[in-house]
């Protein structure tokens, strides 16, 4: 009956429920374990415990979950360290010294290490780094715990960051628990979590939170790769920026930064990346609204941070593209002399024969022109064979079959060293590229961010026409189209044509409408998202062999000015009364070109009355396009989708509905009525 009286009274419940509470911790947090098996934040979460009952709950949590979490070895030594841990806490909780700010995090990284030591010892340097983060971490784990379980506010004050590096642990432990195809709970909750700080915080908390969780399943994963902390950072800083509280816009900037570093992964781990983004920002977007304040400054200190935020994305996009213009530099790669083969090969065979001195001294020169004879049939062949030396030199060489198999074992060692040569190469440009690209895409957006949208202009009004016929025999067309608006009042026009027909087509070209769309939807100019679109596509086209036509028109319809850009696409058509100018394009579609060139681009200026017509290549020929001039130019409607029609209907009786057809038609019209899209 006392022990009931006792668990009733305030005092001892609050007791229990702060055991409880570090029991639940330490047990969380030894799922969170780093470089596959150390369990850093579950000891720094002993030592945070003190002595007593509260340090003998966290002792049995983080024992419990390394036996759960852990390799059976790793949880042996992760007991082990603990029990010390504890044990020292101890001795040292009534001392002075332990009330010295650094002495507990040196005293659970110093209690682990005397356990990991001899593993250290015996596993060599690289077990070594991976101990000394594991010791930062626990150092780390122990200021945290000791912050967020403290009551008091100066320590809380000192030590901001506290509940973010325990929730961080958190989630390093979810992320551990994977489906078969690879997806991790865990992931997807700190992507969330990325997602709240970014919308509902400051860039000062949410870009530092997001790198920090974005290292943390880096690290979970065995530190091989930053893929998450680049793209968690990347993404907090363009909601930040872009987003400013708004929900929709917040999610759709986080959705496009994860693509655009899920695009140039391998295919398994750009689609997990990709899937687990896309959830998070789903559970993001069925948060209540009464949850969810967003981020709410005054208007100086929100011009005051948008600028700062500003002026560090042009920066990083300075130092990218200052980056990329050192690593792109041509570099003279010093080729390896092929006569280096024989030079090997002699050393392993003409050593101790009598002839020796005789063929590199005395006839020097016969020996050296004959094995250059040879150099060229072995180098294109990549095998030597005895008829490529001269008989002078094969008939005299008393070891010969010795010496023609060393050649060719060196030369073999030759061909790879070059080959990793190229591939080395090969590489450097990508990297290159790729940092050419993001530099843009930031810049871009800094570029969007400080844009002035404060034009009296009024929008003109607009009417369009569109139409998709699939090939005769098929179900669905591979073409491919999409109009929008943007914030600051461009209409953009979208048709793309994919390689061959049918369903396979169709989904190349509806995915580089809907990629397209999002950069441009996001506010990123069109040049820089057509060459992203374009680098992003030759990857895909490697293990695809695919392409796909890009035709887009970004006007403005407050000066009905803008560029009509093209990728490998079919003429367009301007009608202006009875004259038809056509405009053409001489480069290949997307993801046939390599380094990302810059697409053809065409100023266009249209006025009341004007038609535009962007058609695929499966209405008219190219070459002989008469007929739909003639037709253009004798078109005295006013109705873009009637155009559209009549243009299908005659190249159906030219063409006989052999390829995919789709046609666009923008009319701006004379009088004053409203836009429309059809």
């Amino acid at each position: 009956m006392k022990v009931i009286e006792l668990l009733k009274s305030k005092e001892w419940s609050g007791k229990v429920i702060d055991c409880v509470l570090r029991f639940a911790l330490s047990f969380a947090l030894a799922g969170a374990q780093v470089f596959g098996g150390y369990a850093p934040l579950a000891l720094g979460m002993i030592g945070a415990s003190g002595a007593g009952l509260r340090g003998v709950s966290a002792l049995i949590g983080a024992s419990a979950g390394a036996v759960l979490f852990l390799p059976f070895s790793h949880a042996l030594r992760t007991f082990a360290a603990g029990v010390l841990i504890f044990t020292a806490n101890n001795a040292f909780f009534d001392l002075k010294l332990y009330k010295k700010r650094a002495f507990l995090p040196l005293l659970c990284a110093g209690m682990m290490f005397s356990v990991e030591f001899v593993y250290v010892l015996r596993d060599g340097v690289g077990e070594a780094a991976n101990c000394l983060m594991a010791l930062l971490l626990c150092a780390l784990g122990a200021m945290s715990g000791r912050a967020l379980l403290s009551t008091g506010d100066k320590e809380k004050e000192d030590h901001p960051y506290a509940p973010l590096f325990i929730l961080l642990g958190v989630l390093m432990a979810a992320s551990s628990f994977e489906t078969a195809d690879g997806f991790a709970p865990g992931r997807i909750l700190s992507m969330l979590a990325v997602l709240l700080f970014a919308f509902e915080r400051g860039s000062a908390f949410a870009i530092p939170a997001a790198l920090c969780i974005g290292l943390g399943m880096d690290l979970g994963a065995g530190g091989g790769s930053f893929v998450h902390a680049a793209s968690y950072a990347f993404s907090a800083v363009l909601v930040n920026v872009t987003a400013r509280g708004n929900r929709v816009l917040s999610a759709l900037w986080f959705a496009l930064s994860i693509l655009c570093f899920a695009l140039p992964m391998n295919a398994h781990a750009g689609l997990v990346l990709l899937y687990e983004g896309l959830a998070a920002t789903l559970l993001f977007l069925l948060i209540p609204s009464r949850f969810l304040r967003g981020k709410r400054l005054c208007s100086d200190e929100a011009a005051q941070e948008d600028a700062a935020v500003r002026r560090k994305i042009a920066a990083s996009a300075a130092a990218l593209r200052e980056l990329y213009d050192s690593i792109a530099r041509p570099r003279t790669l010093t080729e390896e002399n092929p006569a280096a083969i024989f030079d090997r090969a002699a050393e392993k065979v003409c050593r101790g024969c009598a002839l020796c001195d005789f063929c590199w001294e005395k006839e020097y020169q016969r020996t050296y022109t004959a094995l250059n004879d040879a150099t060229a049939a072995l180098l294109q062949r990549g095998k030597g064979r005895g008829e490529d030396f001269p008989s002078y030199f094969a008939d005299r060489c008393i070891r010969f079959p010795s010496f023609l198999s060393a050649v060719n074992e060196e030369l073999h060692t030759y061909l790879l060293r070059r080959q990793y040569r190229q591939r080395i190469a090969e590489d450097h440009a990508k990297a290159a590229s790729q940092y050419a690209q993001l530099s843009e895409l930031l810049q871009s957006a800094a570029d969007s961010a400080n844009a002035q949208t404060a034009s009296a202009l009024p929008l003109h009004p607009y009417q369009l026409g569109l139409s998709l016929r699939p090939k005769r025999g098929e179900r669905v067309s591979g073409d491919s189209a999409s109009q929008f608006e943007t914030e600051n009042g461009t209409l953009c026009l979208l048709l793309s044509d994919g390689m061959g027909c049918g369903e396979a087509a169709q989904r190349e070209s509806a995915m580089a409408v809907r990629l397209l769309e999002r950069f441009l939807r996001a506010g990123i100019d069109a040049p820089p998202a057509l060459k992203t679109l374009n680098s992003a596509l030759s990857l895909r086209a490697e293990s695809t062999d695919s392409f796909t036509t890009v035709d887009l028109l970004m006007l403005s319809l407050r000066t009905l000015e803008g560029e009509l850009y093209k990728y490998g696409a079919a003429p367009s058509y301007l009608k202006r009364g009875g004259s038809v100018r056509r405009v053409t394009c001489s480069c290949l579609p997307a993801g046939l070109q390599e380094g990302s060139p810059p697409p053809e681009a065409t100023h266009i200026k249209l006025s009341p009355g004007c038609f535009l017509v962007m058609l695929s290549d499966g209405v008219a020929d190219s070459l002989d396009d008469e007929w739909l001039q003639n037709l253009l130019a004798g078109w005295e409607g006013h109705d873009p989708q009637q155009l559209v029609a009549a243009i299908l209907a005659d190249s159906m009786e030219k063409r006989g509905g052999t390829d995919d057809a789709g046609v666009l038609a923008l009319y701006i019209p004379e009088d004053s009525g409203g836009a429309q899209a059809v």
